[in-house]
């Protein structure tokens, strides 16, 4: 498995010039561990770390033994600490903002530097999502034990995780109406239909601001109504056309973009405003992509996933598989996307205080730069 996962990245992974990897190191170490692995859930994570310097949001292990349960409660590092976001279990003795110091013995910092060498991820923001959710896994009814501050807490994981959950409390609507007319897009789960059918609505707010903290719900035909001239960007996807091993004398690329046109009403003389975070990926960075690269509207949050272009994937012994990407992507202006992703104008970190008072620091953001305050 380790040698057949080395050379199907050896020949066809098209970011090796932007990632920092020694990819014959990588196999020297995966092959060793592979010697010693007692377990599929050990040669899981000796794929896992392999594949991790890879830098690719996409990488993913699908396998017999990944484990998908989790204890009632969420977390975050915020401000350098690891806190409690939410609690589904009004029984238990913890409060959102509790500070988490030690997880089954380990520091927190400890504990999840281990998680974090299993995941492969393009940018800080994306590495940190993924972990964050991967660190509460286990199998059904194994214990995590906590200790926050004077407090050793064990909770049982018991619940299945739902890979849905955004934790975005606006989130939860479409769409909404906020102060001073401005509307809210949820773009992770609105219909373009449903866009459609607001668009006299939107042509009088006073501000949108769209949600892409997640995965747009193939509505990205509202890019077109904030385009005042065609799309000339043509080819920021590419596949290479291979020949010979090893990446050697390529052939060429086949080419490709969404030559978007300009749709009427048109809405880019709004003041329209963007929230974006490292769970923004793939068909979201796209989007993103017009929206940074023809300067569509003020971008507020952090760097999305950097991972963009058409998911790949092959089946190994044992009933494992792994996905990839195969596609090279570029930003329109030509440029690097990969482990950089789309940037924001303006940089929002949750704070401690606003997750305890349950504030979205982003969103207040987003209308304060609307209504100039």
């Amino acid at each position: 498995n380790v040698i057949n996962t080395y050379n199907v990245f050896q020949h066809f992974y098209p970011y090796f010039d932007e990632v920092d990897v020694d990819w014959d190191k990588e196999l020297d170490k995966a092959l060793e561990r592979s010697f010693t692995d007692q377990s599929g859930q050990d040669h899981l994570v000796t794929l896992q770390k392999f594949t991790a310097p890879l830098k690719d949001g996409h990488i993913s292990l699908g396998s017999p033994y990944r484990a998908s349960y989790m204890p009632p409660i969420y977390w975050e590092w915020v401000e350098e600490k690891l806190i409690i976001t939410e609690v589904n279990e009004d029984s238990l003795d913890i409060e959102i903002g509790d500070v988490v110091t030690m997880i089954d013995g380990q520091s927190a910092k400890d504990y999840f530097e281990e998680v974090r060498s299993r995941y492969s991820a393009g940018t800080e923001g994306n590495l940190a999502y993924r972990a964050q959710n991967a660190s509460l896994l286990g199998d059904e009814g194994t214990d995590i034990k906590l200790q926050l501050g004077d407090k050793a807490i064990i909770l049982t994981r018991n619940a299945q995780y739902d890979y849905t959950h955004s934790g975005i409390a606006i989130q939860e609507s479409d769409y909404k109406v906020l102060e001073d007319d401005i509307y809210y897009l949820n773009l992770s789960t609105i219909k373009m239909d449903t866009i459609t059918n607001l668009m006299p609505q939107l042509s009088q707010s006073k501000g949108i601001i769209c949600d892409l903290r997640g995965y747009p719900k193939g509505n990205h035909g509202l890019i077109s109504h904030l385009l005042s001239k065609k799309d000339t960007s043509t080819a920021w996807m590419q596949v290479a056309q291979m020949i010979y091993p090893d990446q050697e004398d390529i052939t060429g690329f086949r080419e490709s973009g969404w030559e978007m046109e300009p749709l009427e009403p048109y809405l880019g003389d709004k003041n329209v405003v963007f929230l974006i975070d490292g769970r923004a990926i793939s068909y979201a960075e796209s989007f993103m992509g017009f929206i940074e690269g023809y300067d569509l509207a003020t971008i507020i949050g952090q760097a999305t996933a950097g991972t963009n272009g058409n998911v790949n994937a092959f089946n190994l012994l044992g009933d494992f598989s792994i996905y990839w990407t195969g596609m090279k992507v570029y930003k329109h202006d030509g440029s690097q996307h990969h482990a950089i992703g789309i940037l924001p104008d303006i940089y929002v970190e949750k704070t401690i205080e606003g997750v305890k008072a349950g504030r979205d620091e982003f969103l207040e953001k987003a209308i304060d730069i609307i209504l100039g305050r």
